[in-house]
């Protein structure tokens, strides 16, 4: 058992990625944005269809938000982490929002990035325990002992394979684009980020007004292809997913001076309004979710008027209130192929947001033609 053990280390040691060739397709990875595990999500075997079993889970572990109570940053949101089966690398990511940017004083900015990072490697050193604690169940009594005496180097050897970036997500501006890359250059620094890649998410107004936004100083970024345009806006068509705006964001755009990875959309949402005035998003809303015409009839090509009140997951919906239907059109993702793939290196990775069991139909509909068109 000894020997075995100790090859499995050694294979974790060795991890390495295959790069692709220059006619390959890019592997697919997944934005999981959940607050619990849907099993089988890091031990792949849900994934494998759909996803190479070396590209990783881009796993949110919590978000940061301002707190006016608290009058700082503080974390929320966080995933349930208990024991999960890890078989395939995971990239950690962090939310930050803008206004923590905007409304913190200095010396909470200052601590932000030592704050995350331990709270990050807290995490994970719960998923590396779990692993340790598997392993030792199963050994025999000289084996566990010896588990017990390399506690330390599993960890960093499980990290070593399992982690080989981490990611800050943030919708920055010009006016936070100082503050927010001081906070990356300090957050490089961080142990937990030292062991691997740093990644950030980078929007479309940001790719194309990048005079502006600046250049996040980090290794890699993710261009996210969704999300065009305001929600709040009644003028708005579709809000997360519009092709000639898309085309109006990358056209003519030089190449951008970090390795882009590229993200696309399987997710809708209701942008809900009243009297004209927006009053919030409907989360998971969906043509099945608009299609009960005792509560809802159709008042344009996306647009449903409230028929009756209703209380629906916690928002009270009034007669007459609008909902326009914000959901990519699966046939404009796929035309989007010949947009995105200027973009991309031979290392780049296609990813999609986000990752659900009851989002498989779509996956085996835009999966397979998008990969064709490279």
């Amino acid at each position: 058992m000894s020997r075995i053990f100790l090859f499995f280390l050694l294979s974790l040691a060795l991890w390495t990625c295959t790069r692709k060739g220059p006619d390959s397709p890019p592997s697919v990875s997944y934005y999981y944005w959940k607050t619990t595990l849907e099993p089988g999500v890091l031990s792949g075997d849900s994934l494998m269809p759909y996803s190479g079993a070396n590209a990783p889970v881009f796993l949110r572990l919590f978000d940061v938000d301002y707190s006016a109570g608290y009058g700082g940053p503080v974390p929320v949101g966080g995933l349930n982490v208990s024991y999960t089966e890890v078989k395939r690398p995971i990239v950690p990511v962090v939310f930050i929002t803008n206004r923590v940017f905007n409304q913190s004083k200095r010396e909470q900015l200052d601590s932000l990035p030592v704050k995350i990072a331990r709270r990050i490697q807290a995490r994970l050193s719960e998923l590396a325990g779990s692993a340790w604690s598997n392993a030792y169940s199963k050994a025999d009594a000289p084996m566990q002992q010896w588990l017990e005496s390399h506690r330390d180097s599993f960890e960093q050897v499980w990290a070593g394979k399992f982690v080989p970036e981490i990611q800050i997500d943030c919708d920055w501006t010009p006016a936070t684009r100082d503050a927010y890359f001081h906070f990356l250059e300090t957050f490089k620094k961080q142990p937990v980020a030292q062991a691997c890649t740093l990644s950030c998410t980078v929007r479309l107004h940001q790719f194309r007004d990048r005079k502006d936004n600046g250049i996040p100083p980090v290794q890699r970024g993710t261009l996210m292809c969704y999300n065009m345009s305001s929600p709040r806006d009644t003028a708005t068509r579709n809000a997360i997913f519009d092709l000639s705006l898309l085309e109006g964001y990358l056209k003519d755009q030089p190449e951008y001076p970090l390795p882009l990875d590229v993200a696309l959309p399987v997710f809708s949402w209701g942008a809900w309004f009243r009297s004209g005035e927006f009053r919030g998003l409907l989360s998971g809303w969906d043509a099945g979710t608009l299609s009960d015409t005792a509560y809802f009839h159709t008042a344009g090509s996306n647009l449903y008027r409230i028929r009756r009140d209703t209380a629906w997951s916690g928002d009270y919906l009034r007669e007459g209130d609008l909902v326009r239907l914000d959901l990519p059109d699966e046939a404009a993702v796929i035309a989007a192929t010949p947009l995105i793939k200027p973009l991309m290196s031979p290392d780049s990775r296609l990813l999609f947001f986000d990752w659900d069991t009851t989002k498989i139909a779509q996956y085996e509909r835009l999966v397979p033609p998008i990969l064709a068109g490279f």
